[in-house]
Formats: C-alpha cells, sequence, structure tokens
C-alpha cells in the first residue's frame, strides 16, 4: 500500500508557464461560469498555470479534488481555490452530471480500478462536459530505472498500471461512453535538475519551490536539459460526454 501522504510530502509539482494545447482548448471552449473540477489536482500546478494566462476567468467554481491532505494544502496555497478530499476507491464527492470541464493528469496509472475512475470521470460530467486526461504509455523495451513494489520496471513507483498502447487508453475512455475527439501521442523526457531540486527540497526546503522553475531565468534554461525516457510515451486526449 502506497503511503501517498509521504510521497506527496517528498514528490512536489513545479508549475510550467506553458498550457498544454489540448488543455487550453477545452478549457477555452467552455461555457460561461463553468464548473471545473482538477481530479487529483497535487500541488495545483495546472489550475496555477491555467489562472495565470487568464484561462479561468470565466469560470464559475474550480475544484481541487486529490487523495492527499498535504497536495490539497499545497494546491489551496497556490491557486487560492477550494478543494475536496477524495477517500480512495469512494466516489467522487462531486453531483452527477454537474461538471463542464474536468482535467486529470497522470493520475489513472495509480487508480486501482481504472474503469472505475473512468466511469466516475463520465458520471460527473454534464452532458457536452469534457475531460482532459493524461496518462503513460510503455510501449515494448520501455526502460526506467526505478520499480514497483513488485519488481516490475516503472516509471514511478505508484503506479499501479502502465498502459501498452494509445488504443488501449482509447478503449478504456469509450467503454465509460464518452466520445473521444483529439488525441496526442508524445516521447516523454525528463528534465534532469527535476530530481536534483526534489532532493534539495527535501534536505533544505527552499522557498517557493513549486515556481521555481518559472520565476527563475537560469532554471528554466536548465529544466530544457531533459533526456528521452526509452520507448515511454505520454498520451494526452479530450473526451467529450454526448448530449444524449
Amino acid at each position: 500500500m502506497v503511503d501517498f501522504e509521504n510521497y506527496s510530502r517528498q514528490a512536489v509539482h513545479f508549475f510550467s508557464a506553458v498550457v498544454p494545447p489540448l488543455l487550453r482548448e477545452a478549457v477555452g471552449r467552455s461555457p460561461a461560469g463553468a464548473a471545473v473540477v482538477d481530479y487529483g489536482c497535487g500541488d495545483g500546478h495546472l489550475i496555477w498555470t491555467l489562472h495565470h494566462h487568464g484561462l479561468l476567468d470565466h469560470a464559475g467554481s474550480v475544484i481541487g479534488l486529490d487523495i492527499s491532505d498535504i497536495r490539497l494544502r499545497r494546491f489551496a496555497d497556490n491557486t487560492g481555490y477550494n478543494t475536496l478530499l477524495h477517500a480512495p476507491e469512494s466516489d467522487l464527492p462531486v453531483a452527477d452530471g454537474s461538471i463542464d470541464v474536468l482535467m486529470s493528469t497522470m493520475v489513472i496509472e495509480h487508480a486501482p480500478n481504472d474503469q472505475w475512475m473512468a466511469d466516475q470521470i463520465a458520471r460527473v460530467l454534464k452532458p457536452g462536459g469534457q475531460v482532459y486526461l493524461t496518462t503513460v504509455v510503455k510501449k515494448k523495451w520501455a526502460w526506467y530505472f526505478r520499480r514497483s513494489p513488485d519488481g516490475r520496471r516503472v516509471l514511478d513507483s505508484t503506479h499501479v498500471r502502465e498502459y501498452g498502447s494509445r488504443e488501449e487508453v482509447e478503449q478504456l475512455i469509450e467503454k465509460s461512453g464518452l466520445q473521444i475527439e483529439k488525441v496526442i501521442l508524445k516521447q516523454l523526457a525528463f528534465p534532469v535538475i527535476h530530481p536534483i531540486v526534489r532532493i534539495i527540497n527535501n534536505l533544505i526546503p527552499i522557498r517557493g519551490v513549486n515556481r521555481l522553475f518559472v520565476d527563475n531565468r537560469f532554471m528554466r534554461l536548465l529544466e530544457k536539459l531533459a533526456l528521452p525516457i526509452p520507448c515511454y510515451y505520454a498520451i494526452e486526449l479530450i473526451a467529450r460526454k454526448p448530449e444524449s
């Protein structure tokens, strides 16, 4: 069983000044007064970036949802928006058909039951509502230095699964009743400086560590030094709940 509080304490999320194009599209075409949820919000990196670019100015409500109290406190401090605690393996504390845009980035690979999670997302979306979702695709011969509790080579030791193809992810989403509109698959690379900063921050807390790669020009340059991860990809998609 993963200790997500300890994991959250050590693995801070770094903010970015760049909004992923598909996320910008999904949020940008949401209606005035939109209800927006970040499912697995972490420290608030996505919501902070959207707010920074004025993409949430038209939203009626913005909520961060996570299973970690530590993450939720950071989210509230970093973004100023409201939070909801989500107990593991329980229904989302959100009403049926109440959300216009739900984003969930690199979360579903942690879920004990990924089809249940996809079904929950479909449940809370309004007819016509959108989900922006990302996860990991692990091709044959993929390699990374971390190991799961059962000894598998994985991108993150807390991953329950890593999908073998984009089609596997698409089928999961479509089975929940959502209609996929756009998909992007791109190679994953990790900035060499990220783990170094996390180690230093765990030893000596760095003030404003979440925004380090936004506020500091030199650190932004260092962040560009990234190594591709062999045979690992990130899939991004937008899916919509049918109107009827």
